[in-house]
């Protein structure tokens, strides 16, 4: 259960930041948490990006009215792709299937490098969005359409 951890730690957060929606977002971000939860325990795979989805969407909203850009908000990405990564690895897990070992070293291997990467861009989009935070909204959209891109490339080189 691991893989609830980082979104269990994100509904901390955000609920400890003192905005106007704090209690708000850490409670979504709790919900998406006990959904993940739920999905790791049911093994329903397709439940895990609704979960990431709530935790994510509770960070947000606790985010709401703040006008200065959050430096932790790379880990709280990097953290929700670990908890996605996690309960899906969760999820494929089959105890009476011997796995060897160099399949799940290369696999924990290869998601720690997805998460580092991930954290490392989004810190590079978090620094650029710092600095044209007077930018307009139009620059800030076009910004978050080239966070995706690049995630969903990622993920795309790594599952392709």
């Amino acid at each position: 259960m691991l893989s609830v951890a980082a979104p269990a730690g994100i509904a901390a957060y955000t609920a400890a930041d003192g905005g106007t929606l704090a209690s708000v977002g850490g409670s979504l971000a709790a919900a998406g948490a006990a959904c993940l939860a739920a999905a790791v325990l049911l093994r329903l795979p397709a439940a895990v990006p609704w979960a990431v989805a709530l935790a994510g969407a509770g960070y947000l909203v606790g985010r709401a009215h703040h006008h200065v850009v959050d430096g932790w908000a790379a880990l709280v990405g990097a953290g929700l792709l670990l908890g996605a990564e996690l309960a899906s690895w969760s999820i494929d897990d089959d105890r009476r299937i011997h796995e060897e070992r160099a399949v799940v070293v290369r696999r924990a291997a290869t998601v720690a490098a997805l998460v580092s990467a991930s954290a490392v861009v989004a810190f590079v989009l978090v620094g650029v969005a710092a600095v044209s935070l007077s930018a307009g909204i139009a620059l800030t959209a076009v910004g978050v359409a080239a966070a995706v891109a690049s995630v969903s490339v990622v993920l795309r080189l790594v599952h392709g």
